[in-house]
């Protein structure tokens, strides 16, 4: 048992928080008290509350802990005015919130100096004293030093680093009788979080401090003190503050895979909008039951009969079988109204369907081109994902009947593409109020289609929606062939024999075939989503991260094991509900900006 009367206690960070509560009950209990901290004036004020608490003596020091020569010259005053110490209560620390991308190397640098090396140095400057006294080191970790949080990697990282120089110094000290308690505070109402530096791409400081006050930062730090206290009294060597610091602490080691699951349940469902989440999200949960069915089903009714490619393809037989797979459901929310504008002399033509909500209420215009692989597919098998786009999204939405090949090679696909883009314009409809979108060829053909736009130097849409795009004709993605057992619509080889098809005698490099060879600058933002078990995601992979490079507003969304193009699957996984739910707020969202 640990008895502090009469013990000299050295305390950093002891101007608020842990620190002041530290003080003031080591004070009641007759310890005399070396008191640090960056702010004189706040630890002033303590060092005379705790003489007036009780405190034998309490002297106060400024200390810059991440100075090692200032430790040093601190150890030896503190041995000169008070004697040596008892007990190094290492409490100093700061607080980060940000993405790891977001942080500049010097801001997460300064977090791990103050609270790791700030520890480091600390024990190093006083381990002469304590070794003497056979005394204890007490070294705040956090909570965060037993769980990684998102959005605080450098806090976790420092705090993380304590927490193994405490479980290494523990052993080599023991045969000295110093005694090394770690401690990880969880949520405990101190400044060290309302004075927390933000990186960019967080939600407002006001709301993100508002919300932890009150849902996580609660516990009185005076209590935190008690139990602090109470744990080197009785030289526990991990001290857990608080029911959320053990609690999570439990199933990080019952259940060290899916804890974060038990983390963001217990931070609160809304902890997921606390952070921007970047350009890049991957969603990798497990597929739902009736996604991994869907996909089982494609990959035995179309993958198994036509990835046979030595035998030319029957065009008209893979419609049929397409158009017969798919099922229609019911709309009652749309009014669809058909459009056929024939061309001059077999230029090209407007074809298309449009779909609306019958509210007639439309904020905006969506411009959709369909997929299948410029060979196959129609309005009617995208138009379960189509109409339920414009329903969520109060959006009029224009889908297009292009020519297909093999009958219509490029450039027909792209004529009619752009054909109806000028017809929405002719309609009066403002470019900044359209979203282009399309899905694989269809994606491919709406990037072709914008740098068509900005050859003729047309106006530009807000925005374009790319499903799996598939840009590259000439077949080049190292996951036609990495991906060609894990896909379940596709192989590499039937990817390059569609695109045959459609390039003709052209050239497959040609950017207005192939967009990834065109340049990208000066697009409109794009958003991208994609499977990682598809053929194609290297198509995506690649066009996102070359528009990038070239200043384009880009966001790129990979989900886990879907099927391709996954949305068009739409009522029947949750997948595709869920995805068709994000492209209608990212119209809505896209076209705001761009009228304001």
């Amino acid at each position: 048992m640990i008895r502090f009367k009469s013990r000299l206690a050295v305390i950093t960070g002891a101007g608020s928080g842990i620190g002041r509560a530290l003080a003031l009950a080591l004070a009641k209990e007759g310890a005399s008290l070396a008191l640090a901290d960056i702010n004189e004036d706040s630890v002033a004020a303590v060092a005379q509350e705790a003489e007036a608490a009780g405190a034998p003596s309490a002297k106060h020091w400024v200390l810059d802990v991440v100075d090692e020569n200032a430790w040093l010259a601190f150890a030896d005053e503190v041995e000169q005015a008070l004697g040596m110490a008892d007990l190094l209560f290492n409490n100093a620390g700061i607080a980060r919130v940000g993405r790891f991308e977001h942080t500049e190397s010097p801001a997460f640098q300064k977090v791990v100096d103050v609270n790791f090396w700030g520890v480091v140095y600390g024990t190093r400057a006083f381990l002469p004293q304590i070794k003497l006294r056979q005394g204890v080191f007490v070294n705040i970790s956090s909570l965060f030093g037993l769980i990684g949080v998102p959005g605080n990697t450098h806090y976790c990282a420092s705090k993380f680093a304590v927490r193994g120089f405490n479980e290494s110094i523990r052993q080599e000290f023991a045969e000295f009788g110093v005694h090394v308690a770690s401690v990880h505070p969880g949520g405990v109402s101190t400044n060290i979080a309302n004075s927390a530096e933000f990186d960019e791409g967080n939600e407002s400081r006001e709301e993100l401090l508002k919300r932890s006050n009150e849902k996580f930062l609660v516990m009185p730090p005076e209590k935190a003190a008690d139990i602090i206290l109470t744990g080197v009294r009785k030289r526990k060597h991990r001290i857990l503050v608080g029911n959320d610091a053990k609690i999570l602490s439990f199933f990080q080691r019952l259940l060290p895979a899916s804890y974060p699951k038990v983390l963001k349940r217990f931070l609160g469902e809304d902890n997921r909008s606390a952070l921007d989440p970047g350009p890049i999200q991957a969603r990798l949960d497990a597929p739902s039951l009736r996604s991994r069915f869907f996909s089982w089903t494609i990959r035995k009714n179309f993958k198994a009969k036509f990835s046979d490619t030595s035998k030319p393809w029957d065009s008209a037989k893979i419609r049929a079988a397409v158009n017969k797979a798919s099922r229609l459901k019911s709309m009652p929310d749309v009014v669809c109204d058909d459009v056929d504008i024939a061309g001059d002399d077999g230029q090209a033509a407007v074809r298309g369907q449009w779909q609306r909500p019958k509210s007639g209420d439309c904020s905006h215009t969506i411009l959709y081109l369909h997929g299948g692989g410029y060979v196959f597919c129609s309005i009617k098998t995208h138009a379960n994902m189509t109409r339920a786009w414009a329903e969520q999204a109060g959006a009029q939405l224009f889908s297009v009947d292009y020519r297909l090949a093999p009958e219509n090679p490029y450039p027909a696909a792209l004529e009619d593409a752009l054909a109806a883009y000028e017809y929405l314009l002719e309609q009066g409809i403002d470019a900044s109020s359209i979203v282009v979108a399309g899905d694989s060829a269809g994606g491919g053909l709406s990037t072709a289609l914008l740098l068509k736009l900005k050859a003729q130097g047309l106006p530009m849409p807000a925005g374009a929606l790319l499903l799996s795009p598939w840009v590259d004709l000439a077949g080049t993605g190292a996951s036609l062939q990495a991906n060609t057992e894990s896909c379940a619509f596709f192989t590499g080889d039937m990817i390059r024999n569609a695109a045959e098809h459609y390039v003709g005698d052209d050239d497959p490099l040609n950017p207005f075939i192939s967009p990834l060879y065109g340049e990208l600058s000066d697009l409109p933002p794009l958003r991208i989503y994609v499977g990682n078990t598809e053929v194609l995601e290297d198509d995506s992979l690649r066009i996102f991260d070359k528009a990038q490079e070239a200043g384009v507003d880009a966001e790129l969304r990979v989900w886990n094991d879907q099927p391709h193009v996954w949305p068009v699957f739409y009522p029947f996984f949750p997948e595709a509900k869920q995805t068709v739910a994000e492209m209608a707020e990212f119209s809505r969202r896209i076209t705001r900006s761009a009228k304001d």
